[in-house]
């Protein structure tokens, strides 16, 4: 039994060596793997110790094989448990940290001095060694750091691993034995000279290898990776090149309806997505890794983009939730075409105000050159009859062509270059009765774009003067003053009580104020009609 004992320890003994030097070599440089090789290390020692033990033939050799092994047996459960708080990220004080090392050097302490007090072992012989109360308390420690150890792997491990059940197995299992070949020591159920916990050490540490380096157990920047991704407010999900998915973080489990703990195929992801209404397909400009970028509407009406990568037979899937951008796709697209309709409602409205004011005051015009040809005939001056038919024949012409302008959305600011030259235009076609035009100021060409809009505001008064007013004179008044212009429009006619904003005065309401400018309306029956207008010269943006 103790050979065979033997050739497991020096098998052990080679196989924990050996991973030592593949972790440390090919492992990540971290504190993690440092510790966990001091752990290693001292399960190293104590199996030395079992074949030393094996070759003693003297006391003094059996005390030195017992003090190689017990620096093993005392530190093995430090080394374990200091691993995993690194391994698990826990915070916790200095002190607090090496509280277990100095639990450990005091049961060392305890075995160097043990044969002033025989507390540690009250019986050293080479075939007679019984353990004493420190041996036992040392045990216990050693217990209760491995369990405390086991516990904080756990938690890390099923956070950090969660879509791999056969990396926690191996952690577990790696915890597990070490544990069960020590009961299985001290019940004495294996009847050996040999303490064959070594054994379940070294079995552990190669299954923490294996899950090192299959499942990346060790890999901190990889765990720290996952932690990262499982925070994304992107959906993520890895699979290997069997298929299978090795990371799901939170945010994608939810989008599909799974839980993390949930192992997906590949091709099962692929049959969601082809579920789906594909909307968009785009190149990945800019990310020479990520081989495809398609946009998809799932069954809740969410948009969502999915770019694909490969890279060393891995593929991963990053989803984005981009329902609030095709949101304002469409609300813009929304405002564009509600902006496009008030564009075309308010250009409708001012060729129609502009088509009522030049027929307006064409057709009053004209009516009025026909009552003065009527008087003229029945007094049988033909020559003033001949005239007004041609003053009405050119303001029909001119009446015409405006109209063809304002149909065709044209503007004659060119034809009235200055302000007062159109104006007395206006009042040099009225015949009815008379029209004062005063101006006070210089005119400039500086102002083409007032020029218009006092046109037409003086040609919508003469125009209300002549149909409803029944005026006696037209009274215009022209102020340039330092930073604005003030043109004021009054008869002597009928007044109204009440003005109502018909087409008309609604129409110079509008230009003006479209200009920057104001507009007041004053009359009282009786009174006549007053119409102010004041114009900034800076034209309005």
């Amino acid at each position: 039994m103790e050979l065979i004992l033997g050739v497991l320890y020096i098998l052990v003994i080679g196989a924990v060596t050996v991973s030592m030097a593949v972790l440390l070599l090919k492992g990540q440089r971290n504190k993690a793997n440092y510790q966990y090789v001091g752990c290693q290390t001292m399960v190293v020692l104590w199996c030395v110790s079992q074949i030393l033990i094996l070759l003693s033939h003297t006391t003094g050799q059996l005390t030195g094989s017992y003090l190689v092994g017990n620096i093993g047996i005392c530190f093995v459960g430090a080394f374990w448990l200091h691993f995993a708080i690194t391994y698990s990220e826990v915070r916790l004080p200095r002190v607090v940290r090496i509280l277990p090392y100095i639990l450990s050097a005091f049961h060392y302490c305890m075995v160097l001095s043990n044969p002033w007090h025989h507390l540690y072992y009250s019986s050293f012989m080479k075939d007679a060694v019984t353990h004493g109360i420190f041996f036992y308390t040392n045990v216990a420690a050693t217990y209760l750091f491995v369990v405390l150890g086991a516990v904080l792997l756990y938690r890390s491990v099923h956070k950090k691993n969660r879509q791999n059940a056969a990396a926690r197995g191996l952690i577990i299992t790696a915890v597990l034995v070490p544990v069960l070949f020590n009961a299985v020591y001290l019940t004495g159920l294996v009847q050996s000279a040999f303490d064959i916990t070594p054994l379940g050490f070294g079995i552990s540490g190669i299954l923490v290898l294996i899950a090192t380096f299959r499942y990346r157990f060790m890999d901190v920047n990889g765990t720290a990776f996952g932690d990262i991704l499982s925070g994304l407010q992107d959906g993520v999900c890895v699979f290997d090149q069997e298929g299978r998915a090795t990371f799901v973080n939170d945010r994608f489990a939810d989008w599909m309806g799974i839980s993390t703990e949930d192992v997906i195929t590949l091709t099962e992801w692929l049959q969601v997505l082809s579920k789906m209404e594909r909307i968009h397909v785009s190149e990945c400009d800019g990310d020479r890794n990520a081989i495809l970028k398609e946009t998809y509407c799932d069954s809740n009406g969410r948009f969502l983009q999915i770019q694909q990568y490969e890279q060393q037979r891995t593929i991963a899937f990053v989803v984005q939730d981009v329902s609030e951008y095709y949101e304002l796709v469409n609300r813009t697209k929304e405002l564009a075409v509600s902006k496009e309709k008030l564009a075309l409602e308010k250009e409708r409205n001012r060729i129609a105000q502009q088509v009522h004011d030049t027929a307006g005051h064409t057709l009053t015009m004209l009516q009025s050159y026909m009552k003065l040809a009527i008087v003229s005939n029945e007094h049988n001056r033909q020559g003033e009859v001949t005239g007004y038919l041609e003053d009405a024949r050119k303001l029909a012409s001119e009446g015409i062509r405006e109209l063809r302008i304002s149909i065709n959305q044209l503007r004659q600011e060119e034809e009235a270059p200055m302000v007062t030259q159109g104006i007395l235009q206006l009042a040099n076609r009225v015949k009815e009765i008379p029209v004062e035009v005063t101006v006070r100021g210089e005119d400039r060409e500086a102002y083409p774009h007032l020029g218009r809009i006092c046109y037409d505001c003086v040609r919508e008064s003469i125009t209300n003067t002549l149909k409803y007013a029944h005026a006696s004179k037209i009274d215009i008044v022209i102020r340039f003053l330092k930073d604005r212009l003030e043109l004021m429009i009054a008869d002597d006619g009928d007044g109204c009580d009440t003005i109502t904003d018909n087409n008309g005065l609604r129409g110079i309401r509008e230009r003006v104020e479209k200009a920057g400018g104001s507009v007041h309306f004053t009359s009282e029956k009786g009174q006549g009609f007053l119409t102010v207008v004041k114009i900034p010269y800076e034209q309005a943006g």
